[in-house]
């Protein structure tokens, strides 16, 4: 019974599209350490003789792995294992400051800052005001977007924000701006699920509707406990992975970011 199974899945695996057994052999590399970040790998006819395939088949292939961000085509370079970063969920500042501190090239695009009234549950956590600063920024590591947030700021708080001082070239923190007005967060729940891709997050993340993403939700704070800041983030799936590093008396959550 066993050995038919094994023959079944043999037969299956045979008749997979060749670009599928490649992508799947080059992501193991990938995913294994064998092929580390910053590698470069070997030029497209190389690895069009190694499986014994046309260039075309090998770049079906190449594109599956560039669509789940783990390689990067640089122009007149070559093709390389996409850099890594962790953003570390165990302390209180923002995605942006945690990864430029370990040398990421972050970047802000700034699509919208309106005043509105608030959706009914924005309202409840934060404290009902009656209009709210909403804003819409694309975050991009290394000139690859990963995240689009949606952020909510009581109006009658921030009225002296100057939201386009979010964006390039200025690239200030949101954080930053809210500490200069005197409403430093001093701590925030966080939630994250797993979603997809709705039509609005995959036309600014630039992938299509429907893809694993994942959505984190925070309630910032300042120190007095008035909500300052309701931020929702959809980090694309094929840049996050969520790991932990546990020892007996240590938790380290950490995003695992592709930027590619």
């Amino acid at each position: 019974m066993t050995t038919g199974t094994r023959g079944q899945a043999g037969v299956v695996t045979q008749r997979q599209p060749k670009y599928l057994r490649i992508y799947a052999e080059l992501r193991d590399r990938i995913s294994s350490g064998r092929w580390p970040a910053g590698t470069a790998l070997p030029a497209q006819r190389e690895l069009a003789d190694e499986f014994g395939v046309s260039i075309m088949t090998l770049r079906q292939a190449l594109q599956l792995l560039a669509d789940d961000g783990l390689i990067d085509a640089r122009h007149g370079s070559g093709t390389y294992v996409a850099a890594r970063y962790a953003y570390d969920l165990g302390h209180l500042r923002s995605f942006g400051t945690d990864l430029a501190a370990q040398g990421a090239q972050i970047s802000t695009r700034l699509l919208a800052a309106r005043t509105i009234v608030p959706p009914e549950q924005v309202a409840a956590r934060l404290g009902d005001p009656a209009e709210v600063l909403a804003l819409r920024r694309v975050q991009l590591v290394d000139g690859r977007p990963v995240i689009a947030a949606t952020s909510y700021l009581p109006a009658a708080l921030v009225g002296g924000l100057r939201p386009d001082e979010l964006g390039e070239p200025a690239g200030r923190g949101l954080y930053t701006l809210l500490a200069e007005l005197g409403l430093t967060v001093a701590s925030a729940d966080e939630t994250i699920t797993p979603v997809t891709l709705s039509e609005p997050d995959a036309r600014d993340l630039g992938r299509p509707a429907g893809r694993p993403a994942l959505l984190s939700h925070r309630l910032s704070f300042t120190a007095d406990g008035t909500p300052v800041l309701d931020d929702h983030a959809v980090l694309a799936g094929d840049s996050v992975a969520i790991t932990a590093s546990r020892s007996p008396d240590r938790l380290e959550v950490h995003y695992t970011l592709t930027a590619g």
